[in-house]
């Protein structure tokens, strides 16, 4: 998780996700769209590694597809990614965003 990695998460209290939705009954929601170029596209997509991308959206897998289409069904890949932070399970409703993410 991108957040461990640069030192912007504080387990100690909960923040540590970005922040994400999903579809909602009778709710709607306002966004930002950034534009980037073709270029960055790659690394876009990987600095945001637990998402699915879909035309000009992305939306999250469930943590059983995220193992399996983004980690290839690798403890591996998972331990380096979340496991080695003592995450078990990626879409939790128990966690704080980071701030620096809300920032953005």
């Amino acid at each position: 998780m991108i957040f461990f990695k640069r030192g912007m998460a504080k387990p100690e209290t909960k923040e540590i996700s970005s922040l994400s939705v999903e579809p909602c009954e009778g709710e709607s929601l306002t966004v930002t769209v950034s534009e980037i170029n073709k270029s960055e596209i790659p690394s876009y997509i990987e600095s945001e590694h637990e998402f699915r991308f879909l035309a000009v959206l992305y939306t999250h897998y469930s943590d059983g597809e995220y193992f399996q289409n983004r980690c290839k069904g690798s403890q591996e890949i998972y331990h380096e990614r979340y496991g080695r932070f003592g995450i078990d399970n990626i879409w939790r409703d128990d966690v704080l965003p980071c701030c620096v993410y809300c920032r953005h």
